[in-house]
């Protein structure tokens, strides 16, 4: 048989080859075809099956849910009407409010919903009005969800879980509720989800069953949990008992299964003979139904049988047509084939530079052509493989130069495809997260997800993804040991040749470290370095929000402004960091002594400020400020010393004394002030009569500025008359203050204020130039033997350039040493003995003669007072004033006289006014006076004309 099919020609190998093919083509293309179909048809009707039934599911819950909440309203409303009814007969008089109310709850309580469904009522506040069970009367569900939802809605549909009093878990229920609004009731009438069977009307849903069709005669149906068809085309009635031995064995097959399909044979009325079915049938759990939709095979498989008679009609025709198109094709062919023959064994041999006859008639000559293209392809080929040879290498090399970037990177990064599954991590994404790639691939990063963010964050995320292709951003994440943890995220989408999503590449990075030190940023922002506490900015904003409290609880914030006594002076002892020890020790009882929700504060220095919240009544303050002095009656204890430290306390309390942080904090400051001056350790409540006093004082200390540079002030001198020869023997410069409108500021005001703005200095300066000016003018007139006597405050005198500023003003204005006279209390010289020895000694030793000013009135020892290098003594003029009708005045006076005398040192009596007293000085033996009864402090021009006289000679006579 081979030697024979050998020996035969080509065109008849070719008609029996082809034909034979084609018959096989066709019979194998059929029963594939047909094997497809088969398979085609089964899944889509198990799909249209699954997904009607997944339908019927759908819409039977919808339907039942709709259904329940139409009851529920239904009641709820019915009940509200009754209350309506009942509120017109109090309206009319006909029945007192309790009386309705005691028959609206009899009411209430009589009807029952299901099994166990009932009705309640609460307020619009939470409290239980009305409820089957009493041990819940009265109580107020505001604190659960429950109770804050329905005050919050009034009306409408809830589902939700509720346990009553003795159950041990939740039930899921539902409630419908309306709101009488004239006794404040929230009518609710609920029933477990359990029972909903009872409360469903299946005529709410019976026409949506009964259109579904599956087929030309398929159905669906609804079977209860215990056998009972809810509803059927004709089957009624319990299932399990009511048809034959098969059927019940079916209903009880799809009750205890209740999830599933099966294929099974039915007998429908009026047939003889059973069909083939298949159902699709899924649970209803909370109602205990099974939905199920049916077909019939019959109706499925008869588009295949038509097809089966298609193919088998097809392979037969094609048959017949095919054997003279063979035997014409090989007989065509068998000529010129022969040639091509050739042609192609010298290209198999290598030759690729072969060509066939392209003029050869039909299709042997465009075979040829085709054979010709195929060996120009060819060529092309072998070209283009070897330079896709060339470049899969350089590629090659790329993909290994990625896949070490990807693995050594410090940056986490994960690939995911286009649903989010993920399919490759690099090993810094384990060192960061702690998940190894076998753990994370083929997981969406959601097991990366942490609670830090909420669903609104992630839907924000998505969305720009979606819309920009990228999304980079900050955001927590969770480690595999439940760590959560700050990265920079960026998330790109990868997209095929088509331009659809195919991957998504997340990169991020680890900012734990960053986040930890931003953190401690913001803590040194807000804190105190040394004791820890707020600082001024951060108890700034706490009293903000602590008056906000007070504005809606209607209560008192009370502020406290603390300042340590005489603390510079332990600093300056033990130094400054014992002196940081007790500022710490001194924050830690504060902080004990109050309450969480109170805020301690440092200000700076030794300053500390206390807000203390929900104060009702004034006494609260003071019991706060003894409070806060108690804490300093216990010593500190540095290097083993004790140490003891008073506070002065200002108090200011919100809103009497301020309507703001900052106006509550200056006026805390200024009652501490005011608590330094009435002598420390004690405290002082603000007042409005201090705040304008203090605004007095800001207002006198910003005029005084303005005044020292626009030169207001002026120098003014007294002369010092020397009782022996009746001469003026020196004179003491004044300053006074004369405003642009003429107003004479009294020394007694500004003076101090001078002191303790620190403007006693440049105003210091000031009088010392202008002192050493008037004396160069008063040389000219021929008052050259003439002193000049010029108050230095202890603040200049404790100045450590005092000596170099007043050789300046010396050397400035030519005027010798020894005709400048410098007034010092004796009280600047007691505060630092050894020091101010040093200073004065440094003056003399220039030529400056030292007077003690105001002798008398501080505190002063003879054994230092001949140490000091002084030469006058100044009586204080409070000594002088009666001195002619006090005694003791009279011998004070006389002693210092004589103690001066005995220590070689001159007096000058000061405020001498009468000649009474100018005589009885003169009997104590006192050289030099000062005072009106010569002549008031002058200006300039005035004090030249005085000294003159009217000889014009610089001398003047008792």
């Amino acid at each position: 048989m081979t030697q024979l099919l050998r020996k035969l020609g080509i065109k008849y190998r070719l008609m029996g080859y082809f034909s034979l093919f084609f018959a096989l083509s066709m019979a194998v293309f059929g029963g594939a075809v047909y094997s497809v179909m088969h398979e085609t048809v089964m899944t889509n009707i198990e799909r249209q099956l699954d997904a009607s039934t997944e339908a019927l599911r759908a819409m039977v819950q919808s339907a039942t849910d709709a259904s329940v909440r139409n009851r529920l309203r239904a009641i709820a409303e019915k009940n509200r009407d009754i209350l309506v009814g009942l509120e017109a007969e109090v309206q009319a008089g006909r029945m007192t409010g309790q009386a309705a109310r005691t028959l609206a709850r009899t009411i209430l309580l009589s009807q029952s919903i299901g099994q166990t469904g009932y009705v309640y009522c609460i307020t619009s506040k939470g409290v239980v009005a009305v409820h089957p069970n009493e041990q819940l009367l009265g109580q107020d569900l505001s604190g659960q969800w429950i109770g804050r939802e329905q005050a919050k809605r009034l009306t409408g549909y809830m589902e939700y879980e509720w346990a009553n009093p003795g159950e041990m878990r939740t039930r899921p229920k539902a409630l419908y509720m309306v709101y009488f609004e004239p006794w404040d009731w929230i009518i609710s009438a609920s029933a477990y989800r359990q029972e909903f069977t009872s409360l469903i009307n299946v005529e709410d849903f019976r026409a949506g069953v009964a259109s579904f069709r599956v087929g030309d005669s398929g159905y669906a149906f609804i079977l209860d949990g215990e056998g009972n068809m809810v509803f059927h085309p004709w089957l009624k009635g319990n299932m399990t008992d009511a048809i034959d031995a098969a059927g019940t064995e079916l209903f009880q097959h799809i009750r205890r299964i209740r999830d599933g399909k099966i294929a099974y044979s039915w007998l429908d009325p009026g047939r003889d003979t059973p069909r083939d079915k298949l159902m699709h049938f899924r649970s209803l759990p909370e109602l205990g139904w099974i939905v199920a939709s049916s077909s019939y095979l019959d109706e499925v498989y008869a588009p295949l049988r038509i097809l089966g008679t298609i193919i088998v009609v097809a392979v037969l025709l094609t048959l017949l047509l095919t054997l003279p198109l063979c035997y014409a094709l090989g007989l065509s062919i068998s000529r010129p084939l022969t040639v091509l023959m050739t042609r192609m064994r010298d290209a198999d041999r290598g030759d690729l530079s072969v060509r066939a006859d392209e003029n050869a008639r039909g299709e042997m000559g465009s075979l040829s052509m085709h054979f010709n293209r195929y060996m120009d392809r060819l060529v092309d080929f072998r070209d283009e493989l070897r330079a896709e040879i060339d470049e899969r290498t350089r590629a090659e090399q790329r993909l290994r130069l990625y896949e070490k970037v990807f693995e050594n990177a410090l940056e986490g990064i994960s690939i995911t495809d286009k649903s989010g599954v993920m399919v490759a991590v690099n090993p810094a994404f384990t060192t960061i997260t702690g998940f190894t790639s076998e753990e994370v691939i083929g997981k969406n990063p959601r097991v990366l997800k942490s609670d830090m963010h909420g669903e609104e964050f992630y839907g924000e995320m998505w969305t720009t993804l979606k819309a920009r292709g990228s999304w980079h951003g900050e955001i927590w994440n969770r480690r595999k040991n439940g760590e959560s943890y700050p990265e920079i995220l960026s998330i790109s989408s990868i997209r095929d040749d088509d331009g659809e999503i195919a991957n998504y590449v997340a990169v991020f990075h680890d900012i734990s470290d960053m986040k930890h030190k931003e953190e401690q940023l913001a803590h040194h922002l807000y804190h105190d370095g040394l004791t820890g506490l707020p600082n001024r900015v951060l108890v700034l904003d706490r009293l903000s929000m602590a008056l906000s409290h007070a504005n809606r609880t209607g209560t008192k914030v009370a502020v406290l402004f603390l300042d340590l006594d005489n603390f510079k002076k332990i600093n300056d002892s033990f130094g400054h960091a014992q002196g940081d020890t007790l500022l710490k020790a001194v924050a830690e009882r504060l902080v004990a002594l109050y309450r969480d929700e109170d805020t301690v504060a440092r200000q700076g220095g030794d300053e500390f400020l206390v807000v203390v919240v929900d104060v009702h009544e004034e006494r609260e303050v003071v019991d706060l400020a003894e409070g806060l002095q108690r804490v300093f009656e216990e010593p500190f204890v540095i290097k083993g010393q004790e140490v003891f430290i008073t506070p002065s306390i200002g108090v200011t309390l919100y809103p009497d004394d301020g309507q703001d942080p900052a106006s509550l904090v200056k006026n805390a400051d200024m009652a501490m002030y005011q608590s330094k001056a009435k002598g420390r350790n004690s405290y002082f409540l603000f007042t409005q009569q201090m705040s304008e006093r203090i605004a007095q004082r800001l207002t006198l200390e910003s005029d005084m500025r303005r005044a020292l540079k626009e030169r207001e002030f002026t120098v003014y001198f007294q002369p010092k008359v020397d009782l022996a020869s009746g001469e003026v023997s020196g004179l003491e410069a004044l300053v006074r203050w004369v405003k642009p409108d003429g107003i004479i500021v009294s020394p007694e005001d500004f003076i101090p204020m001078a002191e303790e703005t620190g403007l006693i200095v440049p105003l210091g300066e000031f009088v010392l130039d202008a002192s050493c000016k008037a004396m160069q003018v008063l040389q000219g007139v021929g008052c050259s033997a003439l002193t000049v006597a010029v108050n230095l405050s202890p603040i200049q005198f404790g100045q450590e350039d005092l000596v170099e500023m007043v050789v300046a003003n010396l050397e400035r204005n030519g005027l010798p040493a020894s005709r400048l006279e410098l007034e010092i209390t004796e009280s600047t010289l007691m505060t630092d003995v050894q020091s101010s020895v040093a200073q004065l000694n440094r003056l003399v030793e220039l030529g400056i003669t030292i007077s003690i000013d105001d002798f008398g009135t501080g505190y002063s020892s003879l054994y230092y007072l001949k140490n000091f290098p002084i030469s006058t003594l100044k009586i204080d003029r409070s000594f002088i004033r009666d001195i002619t009708i006090d005694d003791s005045d009279a011998k004070i006076v006389e002693t210092v006289v004589l103690m001066a005398r005995t220590m070689g040192i001159g007096v000058v009596a000061e405020g001498v006014e009468t000649k009474e007293q100018l005589d009885l000085l003169a009997t104590f033996g006192c050289a030099t006076v000062q005072g009106y009864y010569y002549s008031r402090p002058l200006p300039l021009e005035k004090i030249i004309e005085f000294l003159l006289g009217k000889n014009g000679v610089c001398t003047i006579r008792r």
